[in-house]
């Protein structure tokens, strides 16, 4: 068994992936911060948004090496499997929607395709499983339980 790879579930918790430690530790990181700023948003009545996207027809460590020049000083990414996502503390939706924009120019100009999904607490959802659920449906489309 290779045992720097085994099964952890995506943010969309009907499917099963490989992932890296490393994408692991970002995944818990994530949480770990989405989750003290959903706290700090809910004391002090501010605005958190989530954008999450995924390469078309390119590499997610190619995305992510772009990121550093476009993304805030203040913002944090997190790469997990086929996914990027950018953590925007004090950002409402109209702020995560001209972030996406400035995105996708940058990465078009850098002959990338990528598909873009934001959430934004409290808007779209109270909890981390929410907005999950919320984020992954706009990035992939409803998902459908089967027996």
């Amino acid at each position: 068994m290779d045992f720097d790879k085994f099964i952890f579930h995506q943010m969309n918790p009907s499917k099963t992936r490989m992932y890296s430690n490393q994408d692991v530790q970002d995944r818990s990181n994530l949480e770990i911060f989405l989750e003290y700023e959903l706290q700090a948003s809910s004391r002090y009545r501010r605005y958190v948004s989530v954008v999450l996207l995924k390469g078309v027809g390119c590499e997610t460590p190619q995305l992510k090496k772009s990121l550093p020049e476009i993304i805030r000083n203040s913002d944090a990414s997190f790469s997990f499997g086929n996914y990027i996502a950018i953590l925007m503390s004090e950002t409402d939706d109209r702020g995560s929607l001209t972030a996406i924009e400035r995105y996708k120019r940058d990465m078009n100009s850098r002959g990338y395709d990528a598909r873009f999904a934001c959430v934004t607490y409290p808007g779209d959802g109270k909890t981390i499983d929410d907005l999950s659920r919320v984020l992954m449906e706009r990035l992939e489309g409803p998902t459908t339980a089967t027996n």
